[in-house]
């Protein structure tokens, strides 16, 4: 476990691909020869990385997760998505890895690593869909919006939260946390209806 947080936290505008073994072991305080007895391979570590990364982003979204009216409903989603932006910040070798797991063609993809993206971008869709349900239920809209639209409005949200993490940390660290997550809600919001 410390071994995957040190690595998600990794900021020295590296992939965690172009790292040794022995540097991850090191910047865990771990032993070499630990890191392949419990994962086998630097690829299987990156591999768990990702999936311990995705289910942390996850278990952080469900605990702020909440269904009612409009009102709380966009109170969670904001809150969720101030959370996700947080974490994305807190972890940029992460969010480096999604970045690139949101890039790679379907036929290029690891199983693991199409899974985890899809995870995510299901987790996404659970929460717009709940928002548009709130949104037709309180007469905002007038239909709901259609499976794939959710979807790619997801896929959208976490391309965008993304490469706003990025962008923050590595060119415009003017731009404050909250200003992107505001962003971020407004292009949630603004995409229904």
């Amino acid at each position: 476990m410390r071994l995957l947080q040190a690595m998600m936290a990794l900021d020295d505008h590296r992939s965690v691909q172009e790292h040794s073994v022995e540097e991850l072991a090191a910047i865990a305080g771990v032993a070499k020869g630990s890191v392949y007895y419990q994962f086998g391979s630097k690829e299987n570590l990156v591999r768990q990385m990702l999936v311990h990364g995705a289910e942390e982003l996850q278990r952080i979204m469900d605990d702020l997760d909440d269904v009612g009216d409009l009102a709380s409903v966009r109170a969670s989603l904001t809150a969720q998505i101030r959370a996700a932006f947080a974490f994305l910040r807190e972890y940029p070798s992460f969010t480096g890895l999604v970045a690139y797991a949101l890039a790679r063609r379907r036929d290029d993809e690891s199983q693991q690593l199409r899974a985890e993206k899809e995870a995510i971008v299901g987790l996404l869709t659970d929460r717009l869909a709940r928002l548009d349900a709130a949104r037709v239920a309180e007469g905002h809209a007038e239909t709901p919006s259609s499976p794939a639209r959710l979807e790619i409005m997801a896929t959208s949200l976490l391309s965008a939260a993304v490469t706003l993490s990025i962008e923050q940390h590595t060119t415009h660290q003017e731009w404050s946390e909250e200003d992107c997550v505001q962003a971020l809600v407004a292009m949630s919001a603004g995409g229904l209806g």
